[in-house]
């Protein structure tokens, strides 16, 4: 065989084996999205550690996320893993939030000013990845808040992720001052998208979401509309399912508001309720994000007043306010005369 001969013959056989690995990765990717979207989000959902969804996150996002190169995008495994690393950036950014707490009420200035400054550093992380799993719902379904897609009924608790992470991102980027450029229009996306989910049978975090927006957008409650009575109405379907994330949403969406006594009650009411129930077994990570939420808000409480955050197992609790008794003055009155 000529020289030439032999290499149109090689240059055939590795453009045949380049062929077959690119329909290798196809397949593969094809296949990674499928089993990710089918058992391993699934799987992770039966997990009790809120902190197990930031590390699966951390550690397979962008391997799934890659196979986008060779086949389909895989949106909706992918907006899970985006929305775990996010858990990641946001817990960061509360242990900054408490630096900051602790240093302010110790009088340490510059150590509160670089705990804020750390804190809105997370902060923006978190908003950007809670915003990419905005922008994988919104590949995987159309432009979320105008009208609603044909959802298969394993696809809906993807929708669900997507628009709740609509409003973490919105909720993280005000934090950040507005560092990671998250739309200001997503809440009233999120409010509308809503609609498109039966609230009772997804716990009642829709309508938790819609009424978080109304408390917390000014002119976004509809004509007859009351965002406090609709909160409790979730919180009720959460607790008959055991999947208790619209409290959270309940506590978030009252201390946002100004309502603080409000929130302090409903942080009370979902530690309580955790005690009398289990998480629903198949909905475990979901319950357990919730109380993390809470958690947060009753250890910022906790480090405002007292320097520390919530007793551990017990966020439900607050510092009791020693008050002087009246006789005692009395009794003290005129000492000093």
């Amino acid at each position: 065989m000529s020289r030439s001969a032999t290499a149109i013959v090689a240059a055939g056989v590795a453009m045949w084996l380049g062929g077959c690995t690119g329909t290798l990765h196809s397949a593969t990717g094809s296949t990674m999205s499928s089993y990710a979207s089918q058992h391993m989000v699934p799987y992770l959902m039966t997990s009790p550690d809120a902190a197990y969804a930031c590390s699966v996150g951390n550690a397979l996002g962008p391997f799934i996320a890659s196979f986008e190169r060779v086949s389909d995008r895989p949106d909706l495994p992918t907006l899970v893993s985006v929305m775990g690393a996010g858990i990641c950036a946001e817990a960061a950014a509360w242990e900054a939030d408490l630096a900051y707490q602790r240093a302010l009420r110790g009088g340490r200035a510059d150590e509160a000013a670089d705990a804020q400054l750390l804190g809105e550093r997370h902060h923006r992380a978190a908003a950007a990845r809670f915003g990419a799993a905005w922008k994988r719902a919104e590949a995987a379904f159309g432009t979320l808040g105008k009208g609603c897609p044909e959802l298969e009924p394993e696809q809906e608790i993807f929708f669900l992720l997507g628009i709740a992470s609509g409003l973490q991102a919105v909720m993280h980027d005000r934090a950040a001052r507005g560092a990671a450029g998250i739309s200001m229009a997503i809440p009233r996306a999120v409010e509308r998208a809503t609609k498109c989910l039966n609230s009772k049978r997804w716990w009642g975090v829709p309508d938790a979401l819609a009424a978080a927006v109304w408390l917390t957008v000014p002119g976004a409650l509809p004509k007859g509309k009351d965002a406090k009575k609709t909160l409790t109405t979730a919180v009720a379907h959460g607790d008959a399912a055991a999947v208790r994330l619209s409290r959270a949403l309940q506590v978030q969406a009252l201390g946002a508001s100004g309502d603080a006594a409000g929130a302090k009650a409903a942080i009370t009411a979902h530690g309580k309720v955790l005690k009398t129930k289990k998480a629903a077994a198949k909905w475990r990570l979901l319950d357990a994000y919730g109380a993390v939420l809470t958690r947060h808000a009753a250890d910022l409480i906790w480090t405002s007043e007292t320097g520390h955050r919530a007793p551990t197992g017990d966020f439900g609790s607050f510092p009791e306010v020693v008050k002087p008794d009246a006789d005692e003055d009395d009794m003290l009155e005129g000492l000093g005369e």
